[in-house]
């Protein structure tokens, strides 16, 4: 076992971590941890903040875009059950073209947007909610031992929380997803597992990269 130094694993802060995969093309290591079962790339090949909002206004996420609503829609079925009359939800991370707002509201439920880029209103994150969605932005966090934290504070008792990001597979050196400079942690169910208890969360579901959470009382 290789020890990464000082600062450890970003989610659980455990200096039991080793090295995993060096990409020598494009100079990325990977690291692996031994408590969570994280693998998360060098800090040192992380993106600035203007280089890393540049490649999000790349994306070509908008209600018109029938594919990426397509993509969203298993989100809000997903939530669907455990919601009731007058739930409020927030969408953490939303992007430039947040749509699930709107796929929400066709459905009956009012959904504010928080985006650090996007949507930078510090006052949405002032209040609880019924239900957080958090999707394809958990691959993008630095820190996120710091977000699942903040995340779960926002939510409700007896509330849900929808993380949209891919497991990670066995073949990782060559899984597509890992190419995205913008995405820098990769979780398995293990790692899930690891964050539910850590929380103090029931873990419904991780079925097709679906993880959703559910705040114990």
């Amino acid at each position: 076992m290789q020890n990464q130094g000082s600062m450890g694993c970003p989610l659980c802060n455990s200096p039991e971590v080793g090295a995993f995969l060096t990409d020598e093309k494009r100079q990325w290591r990977y690291w692996h941890c031994h408590q969570c079962d994280l693998v998360f790339r060098d800090p040192q090949s992380h993106l600035n903040k203007l280089q890393e909002k540049a490649r999000y206004q790349e994306h070509n996420n908008s209600i018109e875009n029938e594919g990426y609503v397509h993509f969203l829609t298993p989100v809000v079925e997903a939530l669907l059950p455990y919601l009731k009359d007058g739930d409020v939800g927030l969408d953490y991370g939303s992007g430039p073209g947040p749509i699930l707002d709107i796929l929400f509201e066709r459905k009956g439920y009012k959904v504010t947007n928080y985006d650090p880029y996007f949507a930078p209103h510090p006052q949405n994150l002032s209040r609880q909610y019924d239900f957080i969605t958090c999707t394809e932005v958990a691959e993008h966090f630095y820190t996120p031992g710091l977000d699942f934290s903040k995340i779960f504070e926002l939510l409700k008792t007896n509330g849900c929380l929808l993380v949209m990001t891919q497991m990670r597979p066995n073949d990782f050196e060559s899984w597509y997803y890992r190419n995205d400079d913008t995405h820098v942690c990769f979780y398995s169910r293990q790692s899930m597992a690891w964050v539910a208890k850590r929380w103090d969360m029931d873990l419904l579901s991780t079925e097709g990269g679906l993880c959703l959470f559910k705040k114990n009382a």
